[in-house]
Parts: C-alpha cells; sequence; structure tokens
C-alpha cells in the first residue's frame, strides 16, 4: 500500500510539473508553417507568431493562378486566448518527440514545414503528404492550430482583408 501511495505521490509530481512549466512564460516562443507549391492551386504561404502573439503572413502565387487572397507580407496580432490555445495544441502533442519528417513518395503534393520553439528548444517538422506514411495526427493539429491562432482565414480563403 505505502508503495502505491509513493506511486501515486510521484506521479502527481510530475504532472503538476509539467503543467507548470507549460503555464510559465515562454518568451522563446516561436511558430511558423510553410505551407508549399504543389501542381495545382493550393495556398502557398508562410505565417509565423511569435511569444507576443505578432503574427506575419506572407503569401505567394501558386502553379496556377494567385494561390492566395493576400500577397505579400501582412501583419497583425493573435489574440491571447489563441495562444494560450496554439501553446496547449504544441505541448499536448509531444513535439520534440516527434520524426523531422514524414514524406510520402507521391508528387506533386503541397509540402508543409512546421517549425515550433518552445522554452528554448526547436523542432522542425516536414510533411509531404505524411499521413500516408504515418505520420501522427499531431502533426496536422500543430499546422491547423497555427492557422487557427494566427487567424488566416481571412488571408488563405477569404476576402483578404486582415
Amino acid at each position: 500500500m505505502s508503495d502505491m501511495r509513493t506511486l501515486a505521490a510521484t506521479l502527481f509530481a510530475l504532472v503538476a510539473g509539467a503543467a507548470a512549466a507549460a503555464d510559465r512564460p515562454d518568451p522563446t516562443f516561436h511558430a511558423r508553417l510553410d505551407r508549399g507549391m504543389c501542381l495545382g492551386s493550393c495556398p502557398v504561404y508562410t505565417v509565423e507568431i511569435d511569444a507576443d502573439g505578432a503574427v506575419a503572413f506572407a503569401g505567394y502565387p501558386s502553379q496556377h493562378g494567385p494561390g492566395v487572397p493576400c500577397q505579400g507580407l501582412r501583419r497583425w496580432r493573435a489574440s491571447p486566448e489563441a495562444m494560450v490555445q496554439l501553446k496547449s495544441t504544441i505541448d499536448r502533442s509531444g513535439v520534440f518527440s516527434l520524426k523531422s519528417a514524414y514524406e510520402a513518395r507521391v508528387t506533386d503534393m503541397s509540402a508543409f514545414i512546421v517549425s515550433v520553439t518552445r522554452h528554448g528548444r526547436t523542432k522542425t517538422i516536414k510533411d509531404y503528404a505524411g499521413q500516408l506514411v504515418g505520420m501522427p495526427k499531431a502533426v496536422t493539429e500543430i499546422e491547423n492550430a497555427i492557422d487557427v491562432a494566427a487567424d488566416t482565414r481571412a488571408c488563405v480563403a477569404g476576402t483578404g482583408k486582415h
């Protein structure tokens, strides 16, 4: 019984410590998503978010058409709530234990490159049709979370007014 209590106390301390680490301020935080060109008209852009919530979005032409409504560099701020959600998604993902690349042997797809800096550690992951080769769902969740936190909808599929 004593061993069970010791184990429970140890697990509680580990979980509490991990939660405290995730909650502490992180001035090194940075997230970047690059969505590359494909053979068609897929959106081509880079979006970055820093620790203060500053968003930098750069849209580029696609193979066939403008790619995204927002061409060139645009800047705005992510909401504090969106930043909390993004950091939480990244922390839950186990990003630092993931492979650096998930690449299927196919052609004409868009490559997604995610780069995350958290508490001074940086991880970059290339996703080229990664779900076809067993890429964990967490990578797609991080990609989507960066888009959501940065609120890229208007610049990717909307009006271009951001």
